[in-house]
């Protein structure tokens, strides 16, 4: 296997050692972990749902995964962290999604848990022990260019980013313009901006987990 923590899992817990065996590979193929949905795992791998979430739980418990508690809109599917939908319930009385726009109460949200590459996640060997550099894999993942490496505390416009992921600009421009109303943090006005230059600048780090999530919507299939 490519990860450590995967294999200690499998010998420890053999009734799911055919889901790590798996996952240890998708991992492997992957290269970096943003946000991983367990019933999205589960659909791709073909593997129970129950069974996903067990190994993830425990690969979380292990630290090769770290857990984030999120929160999902019914309507179109987009996340987002737990912490901010309650910031919003106790500073605004409402929180609206980021991706559709539309108030999220109790019965348009419900409560997931995502997981991302943990402090365990160790580097993997590709091509005869070559080792992958963590900006190179990530780049690889995002569709950026293996030789650029993204700085996450850097700040870029909009359309910069939704070049370097391959999304649509005014799309994401939609989801910043309303990731800019909940959040004063991972933004600032460009004040050195050429004439027809975005307005704004956002730091890589912040809004990433909104672009990759977006990314993930808009290559899911449709149900």
């Amino acid at each position: 296997m490519f990860f450590t923590e995967c294999a200690r899992l499998a010998e420890r817990h053999p009734d799911l050692a055919a889901v790590f065996e798996r996952l240890d590979s998708q991992f492997g193929a992957m290269g970096t972990a943003e946000v991983l949905r367990p019933d999205d795992m589960a659909s791709f791998l073909n593997i129970d749902p129950n069974q996903i979430r067990s190994a993830l739980e425990l690969l979380a418990r292990n630290r090769m995964l770290d857990r984030d508690d999120m929160i999902e809109c019914l309507y179109c599917q987009m996340a987002a962290p737990w912490s901010d939908y309650q910031q919003a319930l106790d500073e605004d009385g409402e929180y609206r999604c980021t991706s559709c726009d539309r108030a999220l109460t109790g019965n348009a949200v419900q409560r997931i848990a995502t997981y991302r590459r943990g402090e365990k996640w160790q580097e993997v060997s590709h091509h005869g022990n070559r080792k992958v550099g963590a900006a190179a894999r990530q780049a690889s993942v995002s569709g950026v260019p293996s030789d650029a490496a993204l700085d996450e505390k850097a700040w870029y416009t909009h359309d910069r980013l939704a070049e370097i992921y391959g999304v649509g600009k005014d799309a994401l421009r939609k989801r910043l313009d309303r990731y800019r109303k909940h959040n004063l943090n991972g933004w600032k006005v460009n004040e050195d901006r050429r004439p027809r230059e975005p307005r704004y600048l956002y730091e890589l780090r912040s809004v990433r987990p909104i672009i990759e999530e977006f990314r993930a919507s808009s290559q899911r299939p449709a149900k």
